[in-house]
C-alpha cells in the first residue's frame, strides 16, 4: 500500500505538472506566436522588447526542468510500485524526444536567429526560419499533449489501482 501511495502522489504531480506545461504551451501558440511572426523582421524587435523582463525561454527552461525531474520521479515510483509503467514511461519518452530534445537540439538554434542573430540574415531567411519552427512547434504540442494524456492515464490508472486495493482490503476485513 505505501509503494502504490507514493506512485499515486508522483504520478498526479507529475500529470498535473504535464498538463500545466501543456496548457502554458498552447498559450504562448495563441497569444505570442501570431505577433512575433506578422511583419518579420520588425514584429521580431517588438516581440523582443515586449519580452524583454521575462522571456518565453525565462519561464519555459525552468517550467521544463521541473516537468521532466517530477517525470522522472514518477517514472521510478511507477517501476517501483509496478502500476501504470507503461503509460509513465511512453509519457517520459514523448516528454523527451517530443518536448526537451526537438527544443534543444533543433529549435532553440532557431530562435537564436530570429531574435539574438536576426541582423546577420535576410529576410527570406528570417522566413524560413519562421516556418521551421511552426513545423517543429506543432509536433512539440502534439507530443506535450500525449506527454499529458499519457501522465494523466498514468495517475488515474494508480488511483484506480489503490481504489480496488483499498475494497479488497475492505472486504476482507468484513465477516
Amino acid at each position: 500500500m505505501r509503494k502504490l501511495s507514493i506512485s499515486l502522489t508522483a504520478t498526479t504531480v507529475y500529470a498535473v505538472l504535464a498538463t500545466l506545461v501543456f496548457c502554458t504551451m498552447i498559450s504562448e501558440t495563441v497569444f505570442l506566436y501570431p505577433n512575433y511572426f506578422h511583419d518579420i523582421p520588425d514584429s521580431l524587435a517588438l516581440g523582443e522588447e515586449f519580452t524583454a523582463a521575462v522571456s518565453v525561454g525565462g519561464v519555459m527552461r525552468p517550467l521544463g526542468a521541473v516537468l521532466t525531474l517530477s517525470a522522472l520521479v514518477a517514472t521510478a515510483a511507477s517501476l517501483w510500485s509496478r502500476t501504470a509503467r507503461a503509460w509513465t514511461v511512453a509519457s517520459l519518452t514523448t516528454l523527451v524526444s517530443g518536448m526537451f530534445l526537438l527544443s534543444m537540439l533543433y529549435l532553440w538554434e532557431r530562435w537564436t536567429i530570429l531574435f539574438d542573430d536576426r541582423d546577420r540574415y535576410t529576410v527570406e531567411e528570417l522566413n524560413r526560419t519562421v516556418r521551421e519552427i511552426e513545423v517543429a512547434h506543432s509536433i512539440r504540442i502534439l507530443m506535450g499533449a500525449l506527454t499529458a494524456v499519457f501522465a494523466v492515464t498514468a495517475a488515474l490508472r494508480t488511483y484506480r489501482r489503490r481504489i480496488l486495493l483499498d475494497a479488497e482490503l475492505t472486504a476482507g476485513r468484513t465477516p
